[in-house]
């Protein structure tokens, strides 16, 4: 998905930052350096599957930190319905069940948006 997105948006060179192959090798802290990159992004896309779900809070670090930064976020539900994660007693922010989600199928009608507000945020 994030080779997609960056292709659909390769127009107006919008980078897709993802630690697996954007961690710098010289930073030992993936924490940090997951801080410093939402800080500069102008805005992210959080993928939310039963993975997520099962392997607790510190998946959450980087929905945490695009609302400390306010950067629009775009959640995608992934093997996963909004009513599940509703159903979920605990372990699901708040953010995530305020916010608009969209389901993994229909992930490239967010596309748009995304385009919209990374050119109007240009500057």
């Amino acid at each position: 998905m994030q080779y997609a997105i960056e292709q659909m948006l390769a127009d107006i060179n919008a980078t897709v930052w993802t630690y697996e192959r954007d961690q710098r090798r010289d930073e030992r802290s993936i924490g940090k350096s997951l801080k410093d990159r939402v800080r500069e992004s102008k805005a992210t896309v959080f993928l939310v599957s039963p993975s997520t779900l099962n392997t607790g809070a510190t998946q959450w670090m980087e929905l945490a930190y695009a609302d400390a930064y306010n950067a629009p976020t775009f959640i995608i539900l992934h093997h996963l319905t909004f009513d599940q994660l509703k159903s979920r007693e605990r372990g699901v922010p708040p953010l995530i069940l305020e916010s608009q989600c969209n389901a993994a199928g229909e992930w490239k009608n967010i596309i748009e948006g995304l385009r919209m507000l990374l050119t109007s945020r240009r500057g």
